[in-house]
């Protein structure tokens, strides 16, 4: 579904777009694109409530493609696990040439210097694709499967891949190489490059998605793309290339793969300057003076690289780059790039959308800007701009990056989302604010099986809503602008007919990471009404009513550095970070029973941080409960690294759950663990509780601790508790 889009022409010379579309503010901004995003505050009515009536009207799909720029990803790390937690459904990561496709498996191309020539030998070529004189298949393989790729993200190809294929994770491939001002011998090589790569990703990962080129307009691919015919030229080579391996392997062996290619993945298609590099942009890099290097991409749609007309798309989705922009800024590249693409393609058409790369801010901003990926302005924007893409129907929306690895200039990416370990196998230890609010939209809206509804805010403006018929649930994505103050929210949920499900609300907020801050009946009219905090990023789930059954935990263990075994039931359970040597580390485990599948599981515990500030620390789901029974020492806690105090076996026998929150005063603290359970062997599922050190620098915790109620505790209600529903 395409949203009604206005005209959107250049904005005069000499005015910004900021001025324009910040100026305007985000309601005129949004309004002008037609995209019509209501951000919480911005539609609250004038006694300060924001009111939402959803009816079950269709208003799209989920989003496709959510995913990642990944780093590191090395076996034997707990990278998998992490990627799994964080509920993307795809990935891109650079697979340079240089790396993958070195010169020496290739035939040099020393007998071709014409087009008849390329034409001849990739034709002798594809005739026989694994047994030909050009490609030296036993050199790639090895390559492929030992290598370690060697420019910031460590990682090996086959492992990769085949983790990826494990995780259902769709992969885009960014794989190129500055050598397109070149004779055609050159040319010849970089055809065999991107046919190999291609003909190995999919026959076996089954990979469609590849990028042509990153950046063709970034000043530092002029010293080869030096003018727009040597982009055009290689982008109908590369896509050729990628187009004839992948109808190779479905002809070899019986798949039906789709070549999709993006381009012309650019820096971006609007600046305050107006709609460069989409349009023509006359400044200090000549290439562009004529023509945007979208719309020459665009009007060579069907153009092959003899410059002959041909009836299919040489790519097949518009990718771009975006960073340092607002919601307002993504709602008017939207309805710019789809006009824009109806004007330009032969067609008449507009290609999907995705952005292959984006953030609050790029990388070197964040170096100079005093905030991060925890802070509330950061992750309610990034909020923002996801709710404005899934209603603009975007293709999909790839965050830079997955993990904070190191620069060359030794300070890490502030565009990682996951705490990386910079060294060894690169494991993850932990997650931003920000990597819980992409976790959160991909919980509700990543997939296009999903339906997007009609949700309607006071003032006419539109809130993302989802109904996941798997799960049997309605997901409603509010994040709350930065800066704005709190307020009730008013749900109208009359027009579903589920009155007497559950309305969870899942929150980042400056005092909790992604934890559940409310469970609630819904009444039988539908309708209920919530107090949203300043600076917090709401999922609210809305349950179809169902049957539920909770259950106790049949054993615990709580142990402190330094302290005495653990035995028995514990009255109480303590998680603690203490450089000192007195860190606490707890264990639950709980018997599942019988009864029907579950699709929605909760993790409940009680408690507070004894010196009354909130508290956040991190459960993981484990699948071997055979420690419960032994009295257990620090020393001996199962997979536990008791130096560091950090778990052990992630993506082994320990998975990521998510974070739970204790405030001051002692109360519930709720965590949805539904993701948990595909870990549980049998009938027995574990959690170890822990607040483990995410980087060197993350000392703000230091010798606080939080203590929760055990199994033992007099009052019954305070215990663990698992609730399942079904």
């Amino acid at each position: 579904m395409q949203c009604p889009e206005p005209d959107v022409s250049n904005p005069p010379r000499g005015v910004s777009r900021r001025t324009l579309l910040g100026g305007l503010g985000l309601t005129a901004a949004a309004t002008m694109a037609g995209a019509r995003f209501a951000g919480p505050a911005a539609a609250a009515t004038p006694d300060g409530v924001l009111s939402v009536v959803v009816s079950a009207t269709p208003a799209g799909r989920g989003m496709p493609l959510v995913g990642y720029n990944t780093g590191h990803f090395m076996p034997g790390s707990n990278t998998s696990a992490w990627l799994e937690y964080a509920r993307v459904n795809a990935v891109r990561f650079f697979a340079s040439f240089e790396d993958w496709c070195p010169d020496e498996a290739f035939d040099p191309g020393a007998g071709i210097s014409g087009i008849d020539a390329f034409d001849a030998a990739k034709d002798e070529l594809r005739r026989s694709p694994e047994d030909n004189r050009f490609l030296d298949w036993e050199l790639l393989h090895e390559v492929f499967e030992q290598h370690v790729y060697s420019n910031t993200n460590f990682y090996r190809l086959n492992h990769q891949l085949a983790e990826l294929r494990r995780l259902g994770i769709t992969p885009i491939i960014e794989a190129a190489q500055l050598r397109w001002n070149s004779p055609w011998s050159g040319l010849w090589q970089q055809w065999q490059k991107h046919y190999a790569l291609t003909y190995h990703l999919a026959g076996n990962y089954d990979v469609e998605r590849y990028n042509f080129l990153n950046e063709p307009d970034h000043p530092g691919a002029a010293k080869d793309i030096v003018d727009q015919q040597i982009y055009v030229r290689g982008l109908q080579i590369a896509s050729d290339a990628v187009r004839c391996a992948i109808a190779d392997v479905n002809r070899r062996y019986g798949k039906r793969l789709r070549a999709l290619v993006h381009a012309p993945v650019i820096t971006h298609v609007s600046s305050s300057r107006g709609n460069d590099h989409m349009d023509a942009d006359p400044d200090a890099d000549a290439r562009d003076d004529q023509y945007g290097w979208g719309e020459i991409s665009l009007r060579n749609l069907r153009t092959d690289y003899h410059g002959a007309h041909v009836d299919y798309d040489i790519f097949n989705v518009f990718d771009t780059h975006q960073y340092n922009k607002t919601a307002d800024v993504y709602a008017y590249e939207f309805a710019m790039m789809r006009q824009r693409m109806r004007e330009y393609t032969p067609t008449g058409t507009a290609l999907p959308i995705v952005y292959s790369e984006f953030n609050r801010r790029n990388t070197s901003a964040f170096e100079t800007s005093g905030d991060d990926l925890n802070s509330p302005m950061i992750y309610c924007d990034l909020a923002q701009i996801w709710g404005e893409a899934v209603l603009a129907q975007a293709e999909g929306m790839i965050t830079f990056k997955f993990q904070n690895t190191m620069r060359s200039n030794g300070i890490p990416y502030g565009t990682g989302c996951y705490y990386v370990e910079p060294g060894g196998v690169y494991d993850i230890h932990g997650a931003t604010k920000a990597a819980e609010v992409n976790r959160l939209f991909a919980k509700g809206f990543a997939g296009e099986q999903r339906r997007l509804l009609r949700g309607t805010a006071g003032d006419g403006r539109t809130v993302p809503v989802a109904r996941d018929q798997r799960s049997r649930c309605h997901y409603l994505w509010l994040p709350h602008p930065s800066g704005t103050p709190a307020g009730p929210v008013s749900l109208d949920l009359s027009g579903l007919g589920i009155g007497g499900g559950q309305v969870v609300v899942e929150e980042v907020s400056p005092t909790h990471s992604g934890g559940i801050t409310t469970v609630a009946p819904l009444p039988a009219d539908g309708r209920i009404t919530l107090e949203q905090p300043a600076e917090a990023v709401w999922l609210v789930t809305v349950a179809d009513a169902g049957d539920s059954r909770s259950y106790e935990a049949c054993a615990d263990a709580s142990l402190r550095q330094g302290g005495p075994p653990s035995g028995g039931a514990q009255e109480s359970l303590a998680v603690a970070l203490d450089p000192s040597g007195s860190s606490a580390v707890s264990y639950l485990a709980f018997d599942l029973g019988g009864g029907p599948a579950a699709r929605r599981a909760v993790l409940e515990v009680h408690g507070s941080g004894i010196d009354g500030e909130p508290l956040t620390f991190m459960a993981y789901a484990m699948t071997d409960t055979s420690w419960t029974g032994r009295e257990l020492t620090w020393e001996s806690a199962p997979y536990l690294d008791s130096t560091a105090v950090r778990p052990t076996s992630v993506g082994d026998r320990l998975y990521p759950a998510g974070q739970l929150t204790t405030t001051g005063a002692s109360g519930s603290a709720r965590l949805d663990v539904t993701d948990a359970l595909r870990h549980a062997h049998g009938r027995s599922l574990g959690f170890l509780l822990i607040r483990e050190p995410r980087r060197a620098e993350d000392t703000a915790d230091n010798g606080r601790h939080v203590e929760l109620a055990g199994r033992a505790d007099p009052q019954p209600t305070l215990r663990p508790r698992l609730y399942l529903y079904s």
